[in-house]
C-alpha cells in the first residue's frame, strides 16, 4: 500500500508528495517521460529510470528540460514510484502562423 501526502505548491519545485511502504531500502524511480534527472538529497544524482538505496527518509528533486520540476519524499521500503512531469507551458493549439514555410 502506498501512503500519497500532497503539499502545498512550491514557487519552482511543483508539489512534494511522500511515498512510503514497509519493506527493503531500494527503490526505483520511473518518470513519464522517462530520461529527467532524480537527485537525490546527500547521495547525488541518476538518470530515469534508476534505481537508489534509501537508509532514510530523503527528499528527492525530478527534473527535465521543458517539464515543471517536481519534489518528492521517498521512505526506505517503496520499491518502485512512478512519477508523472508536467509540460513547462502544455498547449493543444498549434499557431499556423509560427510553423515554417515548406
Amino acid at each position: 500500500m502506498r501512503l500519497l501526502i500532497a503539499c502545498a505548491l512550491l514557487a519552482t519545485t511543483g508539489c512534494m508528495e511522500t511515498f512510503s511502504v514497509g519493506g527493503s531500502g531500494i527503490t526505483k524511480i520511473v518518470t513519464n517521460p522517462p530520461g529527467a534527472t532524480a537527485r537525490v538529497e546527500g547521495f547525488g544524482e541518476c538518470e530515469t529510470p534508476c534505481t537508489v538505496s534509501l537508509d532514510a527518509p530523503r527528499n528527492v528533486t525530478i527534473a527535465k528540460a521543458g517539464y515543471l520540476a517536481k519534489r518528492i519524499r521517498l521512505e526506505p521500503g517503496h520499491s518502485k514510484v512512478t512519477v508523472d512531469l508536467e509540460l513547462a507551458a502544455p498547449t493543444a493549439d498549434v499557431e499556423s502562423t509560427q510553423m515554417p514555410e515548406l
